[in-house]
């Protein structure tokens, strides 16, 4: 059959969410599309047919061939039975031929949990830079003036995202004129509270956008803040650093191994064990390190090839 490759490596994904805007579900979707699109796999609708299986965090069936983990945390949080929400982790990571990680940070805390995996492999989420080489950042003029400077922020907002103090910091940081547009939902009244009516005025909520909204608004920002207490290799500082932001992180968790050009707010050291998640420790913005570096950060593409490459390592056995 012309156009067909009888060689392409047939993979079937479990727990995997193609429709999801989630950020493993949105990551996964574009791997696999790069892989697709260059006939390197194809998709399977059951294990039977598949060479591999490739399982999104945990796995909801038996496998029936080799299978590769991705994982993107686990759970830690005394508030909750962090026990419990890990069993099916656990046992997933126990069942798969390899495990990817997103982070250094993601592999040490998961090898200190659950043991190290005899074939685990650091992987960094990567932008799908044709995506964020279309997106139009003059499309928020409409919303701002074309003449301000605007800095951004976007999640999905729990306490441990620290939004408020994404907000300090920008009060603090930015220019007198600048903006500070946040998008995701999930805010509450309590992340404003004891402002002021011209502070308020510096503050854009924008609630959930789609994702080509978000790369737009990250390519009219100037600066994109994410405080956020222990994250593992979120998707948005990804897509913000190939917009060409300049970022500001914490330096807990694996969000400052993403950052070639930005500033780290130095956070309280963590020992990997058990911790209330969402009462995270205050911030000193006095002390913190600056990151210049001229390193290109991966594209989709490279990434997954990385992915492919394990693939095939598990499929050969």
């Amino acid at each position: 059959m012309p156009g067909v490759s009888f060689s392409k490596m047939k993979i079937y994904a479990h727990n995997f969410n193609p429709a999801s805007n989630s950020g493993p579900n949105k990551f996964t979707r574009q791997m696999f599309g790069s892989l697709i699109s260059r006939n390197l796999v194809t998709p399977v609708s059951n294990s039977k047919e598949a060479d591999v299986e490739f399982c999104l965090i945990q796995q909801h069936q038996e496998k029936e061939k080799p299978m590769i983990l991705r994982l993107d945390g686990i759970y830690f949080n005394t508030a909750q039975d962090y026990n419990e929400q890990n069993k099916i982790i656990l046992y997933s990571y126990n069942n798969a031929d390899a495990v990817i990680f997103q982070s250094d940070f993601n592999k040490q805390l998961i090898e200190k949990w659950f043991g190290k995996h005899n074939n685990g492999h650091v992987i960094h989420n990567a932008p799908d830079l044709k995506a964020v080489n279309e997106a139009n950042g003059q499309f928020w003029n409409s919303h701002f003036s074309k003449d301000v400077e605007v800095w951004s922020c976007a999640s999905s907002w729990r306490p441990h995202k620290r939004l408020k103090e994404n907000i300090r910091y920008f009060l603090e940081a930015a220019d007198d004129h600048a903006i500070f547009a946040i998008a995701g939902e999930g805010a509450t009244e309590d992340d404003f509270s004891g402002l002021t009516v011209n502070q308020l005025k510096r503050i854009k909520y924008l609630g959930n956008l789609d994702y080509i909204s978000l790369l737009a608004l990250y390519k009219r920002s100037t600066t994109f803040v994410h405080l956020s207490y222990l994250d593992h290799c979120p998707n948005v500082v990804v897509d913000a650093i190939a917009a060409g932001c300049h970022i500001v992180c914490a330096s807990s968790g694996g969000t400052k191994e993403l950052v070639n050009r930005g500033t780290i707010i130095i956070d309280k050291d963590w020992d990997y064990t058990p911790i209330a998640l969402y009462e995270p420790p205050p911030l000193n913005f006095s002390s913190y390190l600056e990151v210049s570096s001229k390193e290109e950060k991966e594209d989709i593409e490279y990434c997954a090839n990385r992915y492919h490459q394990v693939f095939k390592e598990v499929m050969n056995g």
